[in-house]
C-alpha cells in the first residue's frame, strides 16, 4: 500500500509520532552536548622536567618522577563546568600559581588555580577561569601550603 492512499488520520498519527522522535531525539543531543567532558590539557607527560607551585613569596620545584606524573595526570584530567573571560583590570587577591617547564623547548606553561579552578593567561591580556569538581585541587593547595608555613617558620 502507498502512502498516498493511506487514510488522512493515519497520515497524521504518523506526523506526530515521527516529530516526536525528532523532538527526542534533539534533545539527547543537546544534553550531551551540554553534559561532555570539557578538558583543557592534553600534556604530554615524557615532555615535563618540573612542576613549580608558588604562593606569595614561597615556590616549590618538583622534579621527583612519581610527583610529577601525578600532577600531570591531575591536569589532563580537569573536566571544568564552566568558563569565563576575566579582565586585566579586574583585582585577584594572592593565588597559587603551577609552572610547567618542558622539554625540548624549555617551555613554560604557566596559570593560577585554586582548589578547584584554573586561571589560563590569555594571549591579548585578560585570562580566562575554568570552574571543576570542589576540591579537585587540594592537594596542590595543601603541597603549597605545609612549604608557604615551613618558609614562614624559617625567617
Amino acid at each position: 500500500m502507498h502512502i498516498n492512499t493511506w487514510p488522512r488520520k493515519k497520515k497524521i498519527t504518523l506526523s506526530i509520532l515521527l516529530a516526536a522522535v525528532l523532538v527526542v531525539c534533539g534533545t539527547c543531543v543537546v544534553v550531551l552536548l551540554q553534559n561532555q567532558k570539557r578538558t583543557l590539557f592534553h600534556i604530554d607527560r615524557s615532555q615535563v622536567r618540573a612542576v613549580t607551585l608558588s604562593y606569595s613569596s614561597t615556590s616549590v620545584e618538583i622534579t621527583d618522577e612519581q610527583q610529577v606524573d601525578e600532577i600531570v595526570k591531575l591536569l589532563n584530567g580537569f573536566a571544568y563546568a564552566k568558563s569565563v573571560e576575566l579582565p586585566d583590570d579586574l583585582l585577584f587577591g594572592p593565588c597559587y600559581h603551577l609552572e610547567l617547564k618542558t622539554y625540548p623547548e624549555w617551555k613554560k606553561l604557566s596559570f593560577a588555580f585554586g582548589s578547584n579552578y584554573i586561571r589560563a593567561y590569555n594571549k591579548g591580556g585578560g585570562t580566562t577561569g575554568y570552574s571543576g569538581p570542589d576540591g579537585y585541587f587540594q592537594t596542590l593547595v595543601d603541597l603549597v601550603d605545609e612549604a608557604h608555613a615551613r618558609f614562614l617558620t624559617e625567617e
